[in-house]
């Protein structure tokens, strides 16, 4: 068998949007809703290379914050592998997570949401 050489790079914000007409009074409890899904997205032109897409969107039952985070970070294997979706999600999926998860966190200081949302996957079985 060869050896497989991963690269992983970066994560970086595809898009951002955010709307904030929070008037909530300071100390006031705000429940959050966080929904995040995870895609992995295989170059057709390069079969050793792929995407993996995070989207995160948060609001509030009033509707008055509302942001929306899109990460991708690319993947890059040495060589061919069958099926590089199914390699990707049983072998690195935890850590490009963690990567999306540090840049929303980041992102969400940046702009003064109240964010701090973790991201997982199921564990395979």
């Amino acid at each position: 068998m060869k050896n497989v050489t991963v690269t992983i790079n970066p994560t970086e914000i595809r898009s951002l949007s955010y709307t904030n007409n929070f008037t909530m009074k300071p100390g006031e409890k705000i429940a959050l809703n966080v929904k995040s899904e995870a895609a992995i997205k295989p170059n057709t032109t390069n079969p050793v290379a792929a995407l993996v897409a995070v989207k995160v969107e948060v609001t509030d039952p009033n509707q008055c914050i509302h942001m929306v985070i899109e990460t991708i970070t690319g993947v890059t294997v040495s060589t061919f592998i069958d099926d590089i979706e199914k390699y990707i999600k049983d072998n690195y999926m935890s850590v490009i997570l963690m990567s999306a998860n540090e840049k929303i966190r980041s992102v969400s200081a940046l702009i003064g949401g109240p964010i701090s949302c973790l991201l997982y996957t199921s564990p395979s079985p």
